[in-house]
């Protein structure tokens, strides 16, 4: 199972897209829970937490200290999943894949090269002691295989 950890800065619009989005995948069994990190969430922001039955923590580093899956899914807000997600990264893990990148739309080959700029990175949940945000994860991964 995966837990989810979104890093926000406050855009309200994109989380809510973001989390109805990851609703199936809980309900599938694939995402164990979400954890939303926002130092100091709006009360917007709360409320669509609290709907979406995420948590709310201060701090990357601590979301995942607190993560209880085997695996860590940490999407930016503003990404925006395309449907069938949750069942590449469920073949991608059956498959005995590891660390991956997920993206919003099927890389051109320049993203395919260089990585794409706007991702989500799966990783397994141990071993990530010091990572404190969402930019050092994916430079602690290197290159993964890219899913849409």
């Amino acid at each position: 199972m995966i837990s989810v950890i979104v890093p926000t800065a406050g855009s309200e619009r994109d989380l809510a897209a973001l989390l109805s989005v990851l609703v199936p995948a809980a309900v599938d069994g694939l995402v164990r829970e979400v954890i939303v990190v926002d130092a100091g969430p709006s009360q917007a922001a709360a409320a669509i937490c609290e709907d979406a039955g995420a948590d709310v923590l201060a701090g990357f580093a601590d979301a995942l200290r607190r993560a209880r899956g085997d695996y860590v899914l940490a999407l930016p807000a503003s990404l925006r999943l395309r449907p069938g997600w949750d069942e590449s990264v469920r073949r991608h893990l059956e498959d005995g894949g590891g660390a991956a990148l997920l993206v919003a739309r099927e890389p051109g080959l320049l993203e395919r090269l260089a990585g794409p700029k706007l991702a989500g990175v799966l990783a397994r949940a141990q071993g990530l002691d010091g990572v404190g945000d969402l930019a050092a994860l994916r430079r602690r991964i290197g290159r993964a295989a890219i899913l849409s």
